[in-house]
């Protein structure tokens, strides 16, 4: 979608998650070049870490929510389109840029 408004740079709203099993990979996801520390095994399932709200690759730095390893992300991500429902919801739920779950600066 071109819509300015689900600009995926600026918004970022699916990357963020209070819950630390959010992004699970899935068996095809195997062969991406993801790193090792930015995972976690439980049960048998591999998940992509979440550390103070959001994905561990995600860099917020100047004001953008830019993936760290979009060339190699997992196949949740990729499915994700940006001004989908999954979209929408995210977006209420979490704010842009994640302000609804990140918590605030002192």
């Amino acid at each position: 979608m071109s819509d300015s408004s689900f600009d995926c740079v600026s918004c970022g709203a699916c990357c963020f998650s209070r819950n630390p099993r959010y992004l699970s990979l899935l068996p095809w996801d195997a062969g991406r070049s993801l790193p090792a520390d930015s995972l976690f095994s439980e049960q048998g399932q591999t998940f992509v870490k979440f550390e103070c709200g959001h994905c561990v690759h995600l860099d917020l730095s100047n004001g953008k929510a830019a993936c760290g390893v979009y060339e190699d992300r997992p196949e949740a991500c990729r499915a994700f389109r940006a001004g989908s429902f999954e979209c929408v919801k995210a977006r209420r739920a979490n704010g842009i840029m994640g302000e609804r779950v990140r918590p605030v600066a002192a």
